[in-house]
C-alpha cells in the first residue's frame, strides 16, 4: 500500500496560524473578570462590511468605553447570533487588545469558549 502524506493548502495553513493566535488570546483571557456583549442586528449586518467605515473598529471602541469599569478585564463581543466576532483584554499597562474572529471560525471560537447558550447552526459560519 503506497503511504500517504498530508498536504496542506496555503489556506489551511494560514486558518491554522489564525486559529492559533485566537487560542493564544483566550490563553491571556483565562481566570479574568469577563464581560459578554451582544452586537444590535444592524451592527452584527455591518460588522463584516468592508468600506470607508471600519465598523469593528468603530463598535469595538464604543463597546469598549462601556467597560472601562476597573472590574473588567476580558471581553467577548458576540454578533445577533451570539456567535463570537472579538475579543478583547487588558494587558499589562492597563490598555486594551482585541483581535477579530475571522467568520469562518466563530463557531469553532465559541465551542472553545463553551458559549453553550445558543445552538449553533454550521452554515452561520460558511455565509
Amino acid at each position: 500500500m503506497p503511504e500517504y502524506q498530508l498536504k496542506f493548502t496555503e489556506e489551511d495553513e494560514s486558518r491554522q496560524r489564525i486559529l492559533n493566535e485566537l487560542l493564544m488570546f483566550i490563553n491571556i483571557m483565562d481566570n479574568r473578570p469577563l464581560a459578554v456583549t451582544t452586537l444590535t442586528k444592524e451592527q452584527s449586518e455591518n460588522w463584516d462590511k468592508e468600506g470607508d467605515i471600519d465598523y469593528q473598529d468603530a463598535y469595538g471602541r464604543q463597546i469598549i468605553e462601556q467597560f472601562n469599569d476597573d472590574i473588567t478585564e476580558t471581553l467577548i463581543i458576540c454578533d445577533f447570533n451570539a456567535l463570537p466576532v472579538a475579543l478583547a483584554a487588558l494587558d499589562n499597562k492597563k490598555s486594551w487588545q482585541a483581535i477579530g474572529i475571522d467568520k469562518r471560525l466563530r463557531v469553532e471560537i465559541a465551542s472553545v469558549l463553551k458559549i453553550e447558550y445558543i445552538e449553533f447552526d454550521p452554515q452561520i459560519s460558511k455565509k
